[in-house]
């Protein structure tokens, strides 16, 4: 199988119209002959009524203390909603699709809460429904460990997420969905003449995410170099071929 990691964030999933675009993002890409192996974020931002943020501060407006344990319960549940609405999405295009939990792809992370770390994947259940020729839907930012206590990542855990599935499954390419046609040379709203660069190494990007540029998390890219995985960063919007950050 020629596995290919799709990550899509909140913005992506956060309407019908949204999910069916996404929808046939990953369906073109099996019918070109790809395993997609799907990774998502919670829908939206705060304000908007299944992000994140607008389920913690539901919790907060009442109860100001949420244990770090609990807390990761809830914010666990943005990643969950966003994943099942997207294999609707799928099923309903006609394609056989399953959503997972980061805990049942096989997500194992150390025990800080918030900020947890993956430390191994068994994405045995992800090669099963693959094989059952079932696109596989995970939840990002989110995983389990070894007692069964969920746990989350911390921002940009979604990055994250797809980046371990991906040295985990031998992925051809990890691409990362946004707004924009990759990795640009200045910000596109601020800057008219902007250009989207073609191709960066690891180190050049871990650097642009280190000085704060919102394109992907340095973790995932750590994790993607360290297995030689060569990462897209694409537009949900256009077939552009975006920007390839490989060695």
């Amino acid at each position: 199988m020629k596995f290919l990691i799709q990550k899509f964030g909140g913005t992506s999933v956060n309407t019908p119209e949204a999910r069916e675009l996404v929808a046939l993002r990953i369906i073109a890409a099996k019918e070109e002959g790809c395993t997609p192996v799907v990774v998502v974020s919670a829908i939206g931002r705060l304000g908007e009524p299944y992000a994140t943020d607008t389920l913690i501060n539901f919790v907060r407006h009442t109860y100001s203390e949420i244990s770090p344990r609990e807390m990761d319960l809830l914010m666990s549940c943005g990643e969950i909603i966003s994943g099942i609405t997207l294999t609707a999405a799928i099923q309903k295009a006609g394609h056989q699709a399953i959503f997972l939990t980061g805990a049942q792809a096989g997500i194992i992370t150390d025990h800080n809460f918030n900020e947890a770390r993956i430390i191994k994947v068994k994405p045995e259940n992800v090669i099963r429904y693959a094989r059952e020729d079932k696109i596989v839907i995970v939840a990002g930012f989110q995983g389990v460990t070894e007692e069964g206590d969920i746990t989350t990542l911390g921002r940009g855990g979604s990055d994250t997420t797809a980046a371990a599935l991906g040295v985990a499954l031998g992925a051809q390419y990890v691409d990362i969905y946004t707004d924009v046609e990759g990795i640009m040379t200045a910000d596109p709203r601020i800057v008219g003449e902007a250009q989207t660069l073609k191709m960066v190494t690891y180190d050049e990007i871990c650097q642009l995410a280190y000085e704060g540029a919102k394109v992907i998390h340095p973790r995932a890219v750590e994790i993607v170099m360290q297995a030689n995985i060569p990462l897209r960063v694409k537009s949900i919007f256009s077939n552009a071929p975006g920007t390839l950050v490989t060695n």
